[in-house]
């Protein structure tokens, strides 16, 4: 009989859920598999529960469904900043790089570098093309958690200002065929990861703090924050993301969110 599996990608996030997790999956004879760009098409062709970057889940239902047992969410402060050659008030027209982004980052982009900071956007960079030195680039994880100044800003931040609503990243979700024994066991891991994180956070922030140059409150902060059960005003700011981005994607229904346990 082959193991469960759980899926992560390689944001900071998730690098630090593996740490945690580890020992619980292990002993209990789970496979961890962690992949850069884990993406819908990955998890469909070798099924497994996974967290996924929000548009990605997505991208899997209805044939999977969202569980709201973890989510991966900011309010305060998150890892995708907007890097500016100057201050945004002083930007008329801009291209904007999101080269390298995931793509809940990359929406998030597109749902608040207009509003927000009130500067036209005449292109967006998909790829790595050319930049120059009024190219404005979207970064992410230990790059995004430096400290904030003129030339660096919070686009979660800038998100929850706009909207009320935390920037969700990362959602849970669980194909067809996991045993319900196996969902049971997860969702009990599940219940513990958010305050086993917020115990260990300020010790991880010092951690990435003394081997990067990141800004120690900002990273403590956003741990803090960062997994919780996906709450109704999450599930709003999801469809909020995908209205604002202009993503083209249809929202969830009711009926696609449900518990590991159930």
């Amino acid at each position: 009989m082959s193991r469960p599996i759980v899926w992560l990608d390689r944001s900071l996030i998730a690098r630090v859920i593996t740490q945690l997790l580890a020992p619980f999956a292990h002993d209990a004879g789970w496979e961890i598999r962690t992949r850069e760009d884990l993406t819908a098409a990955v998890v469909r062709a070798e099924p497994g529960i996974a967290l996924l970057d929000t548009l990605e889940a997505l991208a899997l239902v209805p044939a999977a469904w969202i569980a709201v047992d973890l989510a991966v969410f900011s309010h305060h402060a998150s890892p995708v900043v907007l890097r500016t050659p100057e201050r945004p008030d002083r930007i008329d027209r801009a291209v904007v790089s999101v080269a390298g982004c995931r793509p809940a980052s990359r929406a998030l982009a597109r749902a608040t570098v207009e509003p927000f900071f009130g500067l036209r956007v005449v292109a967006w960079q998909q790829d790595g093309g050319t930049e120059t030195d009024t190219t404005l680039r979207v970064v992410e994880d230990e790059a995004a958690l430096v400290r904030l100044d003129e030339h660096h800003h919070d686009l979660g931040r800038a998100w929850f200002i706009l909207t009320g609503l935390p920037f969700v990243s990362h959602l849970l979700v669980c194909p067809p065929g996991v045993s319900l024994e196996a969902r049971q066991a997860f969702a009990r891991w599940a219940q513990r990861l958010p305050g086993e994180l917020r115990d260990r956070a300020a010790e991880i922030a010092s951690d990435l703090a003394a081997e990067q140059p990141l800004d120690a409150g900002r990273v403590l902060s956003y741990l803090t924050e960062a997994l919780n059960v996906l709450t109704p005003p999450a599930r709003r700011a999801i469809e909020d993301l995908l209205r604002r981005s202009h993503s083209g994607i249809r929202p969830p229904q009711a009926e696609h969110y449900r518990s590991l346990s159930s």
